[in-house]
């Protein structure tokens, strides 16, 4: 958790009218940013979705199972964050398009298992610059639709071609 490996497909303009596709693998995770694109839908981003956190559990943490197998959120690697982020209560939206262009920095990513297929889903969670919100990532639906665009990452990462 809290770097994924990925394979991305990279547009780059070869004529006016063509497009040839280059793909790129790299490895992400906290710390880079991520761009939003521009959503499919006129008003909301489809695999975006913005969650305001609206009562935090009490801190400290009561001693449960749930607390002893599941401890804290760690901001260097990422782990942890669903566990630190929805535990309480919170609001959820489908994320507006005025987040179209903006970078976000990325607080974690990880693989939860997907309600619907029972398989892996790959979920990243952006800052969105407003206080006790989060924005979550369906990550693969989202790079497949052009609602995330590219990824800047910190100095300290290459890019493996």
């Amino acid at each position: 958790m809290g770097r994924l490996l990925i394979l991305l497909v990279w547009f780059m303009s070869v004529s006016p009218s063509l497009k040839a596709q280059q793909k790129v693998e790299m490895e992400i995770g906290t710390g880079d940013t991520a761009v939003i694109g521009k959503s499919n839908g006129a008003e909301v981003f489809a695999y975006l979705d913005i969650f305001r956190k609206t009562r935090w559990d009490p801190d400290p943490l009561p001693l449960d199972s749930f607390s002893m197998k599941y401890p804290t959120y760690d901001s260097a690697t990422g782990n942890g964050f669903y566990r630190y982020f929805f535990r309480g209560d919170f609001d959820a939206a489908e994320l507006p398009n005025a987040f179209e262009g903006r970078e976000l920095e990325i607080l974690g990513i990880e693989v939860l298992v997907d309600t619907k297929t029972g398989g892996p889903k790959n979920i990243m969670y952006l800052k969105s610059g407003i206080p006790d919100t989060v924005i979550w990532v369906d990550f693969d639906d989202a790079l497949k639709y052009g609602e995330i665009e590219t990824f800047v990452l910190n100095n300290n990462k290459q890019i493996d071609r």
